[in-house]
């Protein structure tokens, strides 16, 4: 009797029958990969908390600004404020990870994994780069071997364990006298941080705090802004030499950061009301420039300010007169005290041609403001940069004006 016979079963219907699923294999050995929303938010965990600090931390200063006076007599209250942010920003994420810890603490092991990995390979690659021509021939296929075959696993999404340690230990028996330090790794990641950071300040952006009112209504006391540095040309640190200022000069109704000409370790913030060659005169409150008043007109309404006394270190309200001017092709709010007869010309006589590489400045709060009629012309040299963006500011006692923060100083 013919026997019959079968078939053997097909690749996919044994698989099947083992239990082999499609899900990717996990950088950890023989364990399930985890799911791509959980790695990501792992592997950039600052760019999720940091956004959520700072909303935690307006949060807080939006509900205790009403008790900003009692907040003011405790120590360090903006750490204070801090501090409960970062506990409202945990408490936040608390929540999330309880509900899939598993998910999370799978992601944070195979991110951890694969960052190993990565500066693993940096590492053999340096070594080899650096040190290669002191090994035998044989140590040093072993130490390329190993490292071509963590290469190959971590570009082909393979187990990393295995090659990691392999890799690991070549290393550490052929090349372990190139092992760079802990404190010299430290040292070097600083120190590039730093760098940069002193770059950014010196050419491209910095911060500045304003400590008086001449500025208002445009920038209030407490005032925090970023200034753009590269805009009128490279300033040499320590110098006060500039490359390139002659591709974008200063201009009409801009507000700028100086060095005082007549003290140069103080910074000034002035709004540039003439440039080089132009005729200023004034006449009572009215600025002419090139024969030509700037267009200038009452807002109506009652105008209140707040001014911070340094001498007596204390607040102050006063009573003023807003007025819409424009200059450049910019428009802004200037005011003058109420009870003023104008703070005068200074010691500048009308009319006044303004120098060759200089500007002349004013500030916007006219009847409380050290600027240009008292002390002469800004020379190109001193300007630092042109005002961009209120980033904070904080107000009396222990306050913050939500409403500034991220305004253009410049729309």
């Amino acid at each position: 009797m013919a026997t019959r016979t079968q078939a053997p079963a097909s690749r996919s219907s044994q698989d099947h029958r083992e239990g082999a699923t499609d899900r990717p294999v996990s950088p950890l050995s023989g364990r399930r990969r985890s799911r791509l929303p959980f790695r990501l938010l792992v592997e950039h965990f600052w760019l999720v908390a940091t956004p959520l600090f700072v909303l935690a931390f307006l949060l807080v200063v939006h509900l205790a600004n009403p008790l900003s006076d009692q907040l003011a007599l405790l120590p360090a209250p903006r750490l204070l404020q801090a501090l409960a942010a970062a506990l409202l920003a945990g408490l936040v994420m608390l929540g999330p990870y309880l509900l899939f810890r598993q998910e999370f603490d799978r992601a944070r092991e195979e991110v951890s994994l694969l960052r190993d990995a990565r500066l693993g390979l940096k590492d053999a690659r340096r070594r080899l780069r650096r040190h290669g021509h002191r090994l035998a021939p044989g140590a040093r296929q072993e130490v390329e071997a190993a490292t071509a075959q963590l290469e190959a696993a971590l570009r082909q999404g393979q187990d990393l364990e295995g090659p990691l340690r392999e890799l690991e230990g070549r290393l550490e028996e052929h090349l372990s006298f190139a092992r760079k330090g802990a404190a010299r790794e430290y040292a070097e990641s600083i120190g590039v941080a730093v760098f940069i950071a002193l770059v950014l300040r010196a050419f491209v952006v910095e911060a500045f705090k304003i400590p008086s009112g001449s500025m208002i209504p445009t920038l209030q006391v407490g005032d925090h802004i970023f200034v753009n540095k590269f805009i009128y040309g490279v300033r040499i640190p320590w110098t006060n030499v500039k490359i390139g200022d002659t591709f974008r000069t200063p201009r009409r109704g801009e507000v700028i950061v100086f060095v005082y000409p007549r003290e140069p370790d103080k910074d000034f913030i002035k709004r540039i009301i003439a440039v080089a060659g132009d005729v200023v005169d004034m006449r009572g409150d009215q600025i002419f420039v090139n024969g030509q008043p700037l267009p200038r007109k009452p807002l109506p309404g009652p105008c209140e300010y707040e001014d911070y006394d340094e001498a007596l270190g204390e607040w102050r309200r006063g009573q003023c007169e807003a007025y819409l001017e424009e200059n450049g092709g910019i428009r802004y709010v200037t005011i003058t005290d109420a009870s003023s007869l104008g703070r005068g010309t200074g010691i500048i006589h009308f009319p006044y041609t303004v120098p060759p590489r200089s500007v002349f400045v004013m500030g916007d709060n006219r009847d409380n403001s050290h600027d240009s009629r008292f002390w002469g012309p800004v020379p190109y040299d001193l300007i630092k940069g042109k005002a961009w963006i209120i980033w904070w500011s904080a107000g009396k006692g222990a306050s913050v004006r939500l409403s500034r923060m991220f305004d253009v100083i410049h729309p």
